[in-house]
């Protein structure tokens, strides 16, 4: 008999997020490849606990979760409801609430948590930053929400990266899609427009986020700083097939960072788990690269 396991994804699927996608078409893939049935679902951040506890309900037993908490406080109640009831690995999602819980939880339940690597992720950036926008002068850095560690370790590396002939200016998105970018964008334009604004560059956390600050630049109504901001060169982060990495083959954007599936490896993780006890790794990392690779 094979196990169940419920992958649920941040966002909502008609947001067309293709980082999220991405995770879905993989965790299918893999659970028919190693005979799990996987069910994928989607929620915001506000209904990410609702719908794992209500599935849980359901006659049909759950042997494991895989979930990418929105926020580090959907990560400390998610620890707190599963422990003992279910197997748990978070995708990219950590704080020490989680090696605390490792300690603890249920016998015989799977525990891990797969993450990009996002420090090396934002490092990535701030490399190609550094080559595409080598004079130096204002970047802006916008990231998806600081409420998760994924955000704060990005802008973390890119910080680290930059020279110091840099001025890093940030804006925050409320989440990862084009929709988010045109609005983060909006916040800082709406402060920094009387100070005839300028940009080297547009550093996002996601190809969608970058797409969204382009949107923005193209409308506004003052054509002096359209101009100036439209020679911005634009950055993101995913590279997805047939989204980020055509966007940089067509010029719309100068580079991105391959972000690997995460949803593949915690799956392969637990079905090692259920066939051969194997334990999994409390900390695992899939590894970014530049794309084009020449970029970094």
């Amino acid at each position: 008999m094979s196990q169940t396991v419920l992958v649920l994804l941040p966002g909502r699927r008609e947001e067309h997020d293709h980082y999220q996608l991405l995770q879905e078409e993989t965790a299918l893939a893999t659970g028919k490849r190693h005979d799990l049935r996987v069910e994928v679902a989607f929620a915001p951040a506000f209904d990410q606990l609702r719908v794992v506890k209500k599935r849980l309900l359901e006659p049909a037993p759950v042997d494991a979760v895989v979930i990418e908490p929105s926020t580090l406080s959907t990560t400390d109640l998610l620890l707190k409801e599963l422990r003992g009831r279910t197997g748990l690995v978070l995708l990219n999602a950590w704080s020490p609430a989680v090696e605390y819980a490792a300690r603890s939880w249920g016998r015989g339940q799977p525990f891990g948590t797969v993450s990009t690597d996002h420090g090396a992720l934002g490092r990535i950036q701030g490399t190609q930053l550094r080559r595409i926008a080598s004079g130096g002068g204002s970047v802006l850095a916008v990231t998806g929400p600081r409420r998760s560690s994924a955000a704060q370790e990005r802008l973390a590396g890119l910080r680290e990266t930059l020279g110091p002939g840099t001025d890093l200016l940030d804006a925050e998105a409320g989440e990862w899609t084009e929709a988010a970018g045109i609005m983060a964008f909006g916040d800082w334009y709406r402060i920094f427009k009387v100070r005839n604004p300028s940009l080297t560059a547009v550093a996002a956390q996601s190809d969608e986020l970058a797409m969204g600050v382009r949107s923005a630049i193209r409308a506004l109504a003052d054509a002096k700083h359209r101009a100036l901001l439209l020679d911005a060169k634009l950055l993101g982060v995913d590279a997805c097939p047939g989204y980020g990495r055509r966007l940089v083959d067509e010029g719309a954007l100068a580079a991105s960072v391959v972000t690997p599936a995460n949803t593949g490896l915690a799956l392969e993780q637990l079905s090692a788990f259920w066939l051969d006890r194997q334990p999994l790794p409390l900390r695992s990392f899939t590894a970014p690269v530049p794309y084009p690779p020449t970029s970094a």
